[in-house]
């Protein structure tokens, strides 16, 4: 039965990582990789750049070095693959579970092993340490990582006993973190999708006559989706204006945010569709795309505004901050309404 037990999470595992492969050839399209591929190229020749004029013994970057191992200990989640039927079906076996879930722990090591690999190649230079120290390094973060993982797997057992439902828990908000990454690219199945109040900012919804403004800007205020993305990839566009000194690149990089802000608004349009309700009302298709368009339209010229004005400030040519103007029209009216149609 024990075989049987892991046959079963196996198959879960190789559906789940089938299901993965899927999505990400939506997520690594032909102008993502394209894009992706330049700005590696771009940082990977700044960073060759800067260790050729780093000092001998630079202390920041050991200070950077201690801070960035131990960011890189959070990547890497327990993949149990646990589904909500096991409390019932699977109650008689939990030693067989239990076993899996310390077999898990090897499985989930697969992805921070590769990255503390790469993380601590990249930052060796950084501290011009000898072989057999920065092999030493790796070891010992895939060595805590691995503690880490293992002491979570046994936060779930008490008393010999497995709190199902915690279990249960952590497993869906795990699957729906890395779904929710998809879903800002294609549609998504098996995504439970939540909603947030954030009463602050109700004085942001509108009194509109057009049910689909209210509702597509209701959307947009409440759920995490949508306006937590908005946050990060705004807070990036503005950070690489601020941070970055080549004026040109810092532009791109700010506008590369912002036409993957619009990307991944773009399915807001379809937000609503689930809502039987909604296809009583005597609209037409037209109207529920012109409303999305509108919505985004509106944050994105607001984004670009707010970036024209830091950029006014920080860049030395005036002339390149002319370009979000530019940049806010073609990404803010007429891409949304060329994409929108083809939906």
């Amino acid at each position: 039965m024990a075989k049987d037990i892991e046959s079963l999470f196996a198959m879960r595992r190789a559906k789940w990582r089938t299901q993965n492969l899927k999505y990400l050839r939506y997520v690594l399209n032909d102008h993502f990789v394209l894009v992706l591929m330049f700005l590696i190229g771009f940082l990977a020749y700044q960073y060759a750049a800067f260790l050729q004029k780093m000092p001998e013994h630079w202390l920041p970057g050991y200070l950077i070095s201690i801070f960035v191992s131990l960011l890189i200990l959070f990547i890497g989640q327990l993949a149990t693959f646990v589904e909500t039927a096991d409390q019932q079906f699977l109650l008689a076996k939990e030693q067989a579970v239990q076993r899996h879930l310390k077999a898990a722990v090897k499985n989930s090591m697969v992805l921070p092993i590769l990255i503390i690999f790469v993380t601590v190649t990249i930052l060796s230079p950084l501290v011009a340490l000898p072989l057999p120290v920065v092999l030493v390094w790796m070891a010992g973060l895939i060595g805590i990582k691995y503690g880490l993982l293992l002491r979570q797997s046994q936060s779930f057992i008490a008393h010999q006993l497995i709190h199902w439902q915690s279990l249960i828990n952590y497993e869906r908000n795990r699957q729906n973190k890395v779904l929710k990454i998809f879903s800002q690219f294609t549609d998504v199945k098996g995504l439970k999708q939540t909603a947030k109040r954030r009463k602050y900012l109700d004085r942001l919804i509108p009194k509109s006559k057009q049910a689909y403004d209210y509702l597509f800007i209701r959307t947009f205020l409440r759920s995490g989706d949508y306006f937590m993305l908005m946050l990060r990839l705004t807070g990036l566009g503005i950070l690489s204006l601020v941070a970055i000194d080549n004026d040109l690149f810092s532009l791109l990089l700010a506008l590369l945010f912002n036409y993957l802000l619009v990307f991944q608004l773009l399915p807001i349009s379809q937000s609503q569709d689930y809502q039987m309700l909604a296809r009583l009302y005597p609209i037409k298709a037209d109207a529920k795309l012109a409303a999305a368009a509108s919505v985004i339209r509106r944050l994105i010229l607001l984004i670009s505004g707010l970036q024209l004005v830091i950029s006014l400030v920080t860049f030395h040519d005036i002339r390149l901050a002319g370009m979000f103007i530019l940049s806010g029209l073609f990404l803010g009216v007429i891409y949304p309404k060329l994409k929108l149609k083809t939906r």
